[in-house]
């Protein structure tokens, strides 16, 4: 068995992710592109107060959509550097952050849910560190006290505080397919299971792994990319009904390239 390139930092990874880029660039040029008309949304919105649950929707949507771009932003970085799987992986947080965004742009009521949930992360991490009792969990079995776990159960029975569930979240904005295909997809890379592990080996007819891949690769980057600048453009329409604002014609236009993209095959490297 061979190793193949030497990682990603090294001059070799980075001549090859050069040339990676200049294949993808429509795909790239896609999604910077619709990156910046979300940004443009973000910034063009006032919000006054924080009192009422219509202002606290629309804070929690822009910090939302904050989230969103970071984590576009990111893919694009890490498809310029040819992380294909890390692409996939990052296309997974994208739509749990989707997923959220789209119930906090349609329904108030699903803010304070969304709040409270925290609370029962809380618990939940306590409870599992409560079990250990080496130096590593000192510090905060200090803190979590019986009186303090009381507290804790007191706050999530009053608010009726439930884990955060993105099954759930997808269902309840009717995002069940993209859960069941994409989101199941690149749920793949983030857990590393063998299927994700294809672009890291070749294989002889036998099946036998016979070399190991250390340098960028374009894999599936040019297909996530352009699923990410399809939901950035749901994401600006879902922005743009909750702020009363219009931005269609950039994003038909934007859609249009896409489209014409998606007709070219991929562009694909």
């Amino acid at each position: 068995m061979k190793i193949i390139g030497n990682g990603f930092l090294s001059i070799n990874g980075q001549a090859e992710a050069k040339q990676l880029v200049g294949r993808l660039q429509p795909q790239i040029a896609l999604v910077t592109k619709a990156v910046s008309l979300c940004q443009n949304g973000l910034e063009s919105v006032t919000i006054n107060g924080q009192s009422t649950s219509i202002e606290k929707q629309k804070v929690i949507a822009c910090v939302m959509l904050a989230r969103l771009l970071e984590i576009s932003e990111s893919m694009i970085l890490l498809a310029r550097g040819g992380f294909s799987v890390e692409v996939t992986a990052s296309l997974r947080n994208f739509l749990e952050a989707y997923f959220i965004f789209g119930n906090v742009s349609k329904n108030p009521s699903f803010v304070p849910q969304y709040i409270n949930s925290d609370l029962k992360a809380r618990e939940k991490l306590i409870n599992a560190v409560v079990k250990h009792k080496t130096e590593w969990f000192e510090p905060v079995n200090k803190y979590a006290t019986a009186e303090v776990r009381t507290e804790l159960k007191e706050q999530i029975n009053s608010v009726g505080a439930v884990e955060s569930k993105c099954y759930e979240y997808a269902k309840a904005i009717e995002c069940v397919e993209i859960y069941d295909s994409i989101y199941r997809i690149a749920s793949a890379a983030t857990h590393s299971t063998p299927r994700s592990l294809e672009l890291y080996v070749t294989e002889d007819n036998n099946g036998v792994v016979v070399a190991v891949h250390r340098h960028p690769q374009s894999g599936n980057i040019a297909e996530r990319l352009l699923t990410l600048g399809e939901l950035l453009l749901n994401v600006r329409k879902g922005f743009d009904e909750l702020f009363e604002i219009d931005a269609s014609n950039e994003i038909k236009a934007l859609q249009e390239e896409l489209n014409a993209i998606y007709t070219d095959g991929y562009g694909t490297a």
